[in-house]
């Protein structure tokens, strides 16, 4: 825990409690303001403290005993307000006759008394350490970037470039051939490669970079990712194995028996194995565990490691191993300089900094993690020389005190964090290695834990938002690709490593998978454990009775530990991710103090009543629970929920009272009844919800009843940003519905019209022939400014898009599954009811499409033209266009291919009708694929990447003129000559 973040809102809380004079409700006149000013005299040097306790040993303990009474008194002060709560809400009205001489106000009054003398005793210490009074404002929002120029509104389409230069391409391509490359005389099935090199030096991003090559994809049946760690347990990784290689292990815990069931699945299939991190200590996990039910794989199957040691490689049998090198000077100069990349577009504009900018990356000694870290800090202080300079002379590159398995920049990056984006960042740090996690489970993961909180006109949502974007741009939380909006992200090893097990080793326990809990010697109580996959000691858990924040990672239930659990009393956070469990005991419900409980993917079946005792919970996550089929009433008496999510499970209906949970900010699968009249939660409940920020509604066929789909007033939400509509319960192959059906279908989806503030829309299996009429013909679409986001998946019955070329900001853009549309045109791009819309070429704002960065068609059967005249301007940013499952469109328009003018990348996979690819000046990759009467590709001056595959009637390959290189993964009989390349530049073709 940092102080600094934490102790601000006790001394707010100190100062609430002394202004309701709670002091002499208990019988303790003074003492809470004593305890108060205590606290405030504290906070003065706080801020130097912390800084100091790095070089000074005597600090460091004074700040473990002054935690220790934090943490205390910040149990104690909860305490009081939730039985407060309680007799509020047992209507009595006087409380000072309520608490009167009762043994709950003799006790807390006690523990006020001895947390102020303790607190005495901590404060009179202070003054042996010359420490000077910084006050820091502890504010969140006061915390913004130093002399930065660099918003925190990045780009959604932009994700964060890990590598720089051509060694790593050049790494990649060679370990891509090595492995999908048959060699002569070799008996074994399996052969095996090893990347090996020092941490954070970039063997997981390599092996990554493969894993997710193409080629790789087309060449093996099956791709497993194990990550093994030091720490090994035979078991659990043979489920994991089952699992990814799409079995199932039922409730087999044996050894012999997953053994047998992975050899059935493997047998006769070419396999990609990637073993990641692997020590000394689980080295034997191929030869003693995996060897023996993967060796009847098929001929050609490989296995790709990770390690830190030769040893481990050699000891493994690997037929080749790849040292991954440090980055030269000159890419680790290019590697920082891409940390400006959204405000810097080229090296120029930061070249006058390039002499101290190789001075810093060489303090890195090559290591990308470290260039990276050091990166996130000079953002913040954007181009000033002198704050590079400060950063270049700062004492941490020569601290002799510091442990040597971390780079120095993770110190002076950590260091650089104002005080409460510290205790986000070791927070996430107690997320399971290797997991991804979502943007609002780290918001409320902070809310839970005090740090968050509303400020000014800012609520703690967006408050949280600020702090997880800077973290991501500070580079010390990576944002996960594949999502939009870096809604996921995930943590490097080494940083997690660095926040878990050195940060915070005194107060936090994490434990790997296969280890067996011990504690290191601390003063401090624990108070947070995260345990993934592990064995307790009981001895252990027996003594730590302060914990408050407990996450269970794929953990085996047991009586002894639901016990331990319950001993808990103080626990604010309990995360169950994926563990097998199937109830909660009623006595779980009395850990009052609970705030965030997560039983996501779990085999949870039943959830008692007594849920409702958690009056405190602000975060109940109930997704992927498929065997949960129903919930309590009582779950609608949680006032305080902030998320509530249902996400895939069984659940069809849901009792009464949704409409009470008004401070609802996010809720997930929701599942409304036709109407409230015969006892369930509809449409209508969501009319009192005036905070939602996302919601999710699934199975909106069964609530067709227009005049309760009014009352939800989505409309007049002004917060609401993100909406997904889903029909039927995630089933490809609907029924067939009735017109009466299709017709009720569209009037409840044109009422439930958004309000301007939305930024992504979701609609899944929607049965309408048209989209709903806010984003139809007719309307100004201008309105919904904000829109960014459109996903429509598998509404079959859609005969037409919509003109969506109007909306103003949309930027991203996929249909799927539109079976029904036979015609993509003019009524696309353009409303031509709307009289005031112009397209000359010279009004931008009034371009179709002015903001598009990213368009996919895929599964579309019926589709067999997309018009798009060429005298019609639009889309002049679209980057990317994916064309998938297209069969029967036989052309790209003549639009596209005069005014697609910033299109970078291509796939058209499986649009078997389409004879040519020509004429696209601007693209730099193409992906052809499984297209029969692709005859020619030609004209495209700055291509630099073509795969083909699976195109046997392409015949001309012509006036391709690579900037860089073409490299091709192809099955073509017909390979091209170097005359297929312009003849100017033909020598630049290699």
């Amino acid at each position: 825990m940092i102080l600094q973040a934490f102790i601000g809102n006790i001394s707010s809380r100190l100062t609430k409690m002394a202004a309701d004079e709670v002091g002499m409700l208990l019988g303790i006149p003074g003492e809470i303001e004593k305890l108060g000013s205590t606290v405030r005299d504290i906070q003065c040097v706080l801020s130097d403290a912390e800084k100091m306790q790095i070089e000074s040993s005597a600090i460091q303990r004074w700040l473990m005993e002054l935690k220790d009474v934090m943490y205390d008194a910040d149990d104690l002060i909860d305490t009081w307000q939730i039985k407060t709560d309680d007799s509020k809400s047992s209507w009595s009205v006087n409380l000072i006759s309520s608490f009167s001489n009762t043994k709950f106000s003799h006790e807390i009054g006690t523990k006020i008394k001895e947390l102020n003398s303790r607190l005495d005793e901590i404060s009179k210490k202070k003054s042996d350490f010359g420490l000077n009074e910084l006050l820091e404002d502890v504010r969140p929002f006061k915390h913004r970037r130093r002399n930065s120029d660099i918003s925190l509104k990045t780009d959604p389409s932009v994700v964060q470039a890990d590598v720089v230069g051509d060694q790593i391409e050049e790494d990649t391509q060679h370990l891509v051939k090595w492995l999908t490359t048959e060699e002569s005389g070799v008996k074994e099935n399996i052969s095996a490669v090893a990347i090996v090199g020092m941490p954070g030096i970039g063997k997981t991003t390599l092996a990554k970079r493969i894993f997710n090559d193409r080629k790789i994809k087309e060449e093996f049946h099956l791709k497993f990712w194990v990550y093994v760690s030091k720490d090994l347990k035979g078991v659990e990784l043979l489920k994991c194995v089952i699992r990814d290689a799409g079995g199932h292990h039922g409730a087999a815990e044996e050894r012999s028996e997953l053994v047998a069931r992975l050899e059935r699945l493997i047998q006769g299939k070419k396999f990609l194995l990637v073993l990641d991190d692997v020590w000394h200590e689980s080295q034997n996990v191929w030869d003693g565990l995996l060897r023996v039910p993967m060796i009847g794989g098929a001929h050609g199957s490989r296995l790709l490691i990770t390690t830190q040691f030769f040893r481990v490689a050699r000891f493994m049998n690997a037929a080749a191993e790849h040292t991954v090198k440090k980055l030269s000077d000159k890419d680790a100069w290019a590697l920082l300089v891409k940390q400006f990349s959204q405000v810097a577009h080229n090296e120029n504009e930061i070249l006058d900094l390039k002499d101290i900018g190789l001075k810093l990356v060489r303090k890195c000694d090559g290591l990308p993690l470290a260039v990276k870290a050091i990166g996130g800090v000079l953002r913040t202080r954007g181009r000033n020389i002198i704050e590079w300079q400060t950063i270049l002379g700062s004492t941490f590159w020569s601290l002799v005190d510091l442990p040597n398995d971390f780079p120095r920049a993770l110190f002076l990056s950590y260091e650089d964090l104002p005080s409460h984006l510290k205790q986000c960042f070791i927070l996430c740090s107690l997320y399971p290695r290797y997991s991804k996690f979502r943007r609002s489970d780290c918001i409320y993961f902070w809310l839970a834990e005090g740090i968050l909180y509303d400020e000014g006109n800012l609520s703690f949502y967006e408050l949280g938002i600020e702090f997880y974007k800077e973290l991501i741009s500070r580079n010390l939380l990576e944002a996960y690709g594949p999502f939009y909006d870096q809604n996921h992200c995930t943590m490097h090893d080494l940083l997690r490593s660095f926040g878990a097990e050195y940060l915070a080793k005194n107060e936090n326990y994490k434990m790997m998978e296969g280890g067996l809990i011990s504690r290191c010697e601390s003063s401090l109580k624990l108070r947070r454990l995260s345990i993934e996959k592990g064995v307790v000691d009981p001895d252990l858990l027996n003594k730590e009775k302060s914990i408050r924040t407990l996450i269970l990672n794929q953990y085996p239930m047991s009586d002894f530990l639901s016990d331990a659990i319950l001993s808990f009393s103080y626990l604010r956070i309990v995360d169950f991710l994926s563990s097998n469990i199937s109830s909660l005991p009623d006595p779980f419900f009395n850990l009052v103090h609970l705030r965030y409980l997560s039983l996501y993917n779990t085999k949870l079946e039943t959830l008692s009543n007594s849920i409702g005792k958690l009056k405190k919970l602000l975060y109940l996550n109930l997704g992927n629970c498929y065997l949960l089929s129903h919930v309590p009433s009582s779950i609608f008496t949680l006032l305080e929920l902030k998320f509530l999510s249902f996400y895939c499970t069984n659940i069809k209906i849901f009792p009464m009272g949704f409409k009470n949970l008004e401070k609802l900010v996010e809720v997930y699968g929701f599942k409304p009844y036709k109407n409230s009249s015969e006892g369930f939660s509809s449409l209508e409940d969501l009319g009192t919800m005036s905070q939602l920020l996302w919601i999710e509604l699934c199975n909106l066929d069964k609530a067709l009843d227009i005049t309760v789909a009014k009352k939800a007033n989505l409309k007049g939400k002004d917060h609401l940003k993100n909406i997904t509509f889903s029909y039927t319960s995630d089933e490809v192959d609907e029924v067939p519905k009735s017109i009466e059906e299709t017709k009720a279908a569209e009037d409840v989806l044109n009422v439930l019209s958004p309000p301007p503030s939305l930024e992504t829309l979701n609609i899944h299996h929607y049965f309408g022939y048209q989209l709903p009429n806010w984003l139809h013909v007719g309307t100004d679409l201008s309105k919904l400014k904000f829109l960014r986001y459109i996903e429509v998946v598998y509404c079959k019955s859609l005969q037409k898009l919509s003109p969506l070329g109007q909306l103003p900001n949309l930027d991203f853009l996929r249909v799927y599954g539109a079976e029904s549309v036979t015609r993509i045109g003019r009524e696309f791009f353009l409303d031509d009811s709307n009289e005031h819309i112009r397209t000359e070429a010279n009004h931008f704002s009034t371009l179709p499409f002015p903001k598009l960065n990213e368009l996919g068609f895929t599964k579309m059967s019926s589709w067999i033209e997309w018009l798009w005249e060429e005298g019609q301007p639009a889309m002049p940013n679209l980057k990317k266009l994916f064309i998938r499952e297209c069969p029967m469109l036989s052309s790209l328009p003549k639009g596209l291919l005069r005014h697609a003018t910033s299109l970078e990348f291509l796939e058209i996979n499986r649009a078997e009708n389409i004879k040519s690819i020509e004429d696209l000046q601007s693209v730099k990759k193409i992906y052809v694929r499984n297209n029969t009467n692709l005859g020619r590709i030609s004209n495209l001056p700055n291509l630099s990447y073509i795969q083909i595959v699976k195109c046997p009637n392409l015949e001309i390959l012509d006036n391709l003129n690579p900037s860089h290189k073409i490299l091709e993964s192809s099955d073509l009989k017909w390979k091209p000559s170097q005359d297929t390349f312009d003849k100017d530049n033909a020598g630049e073709a290699s």
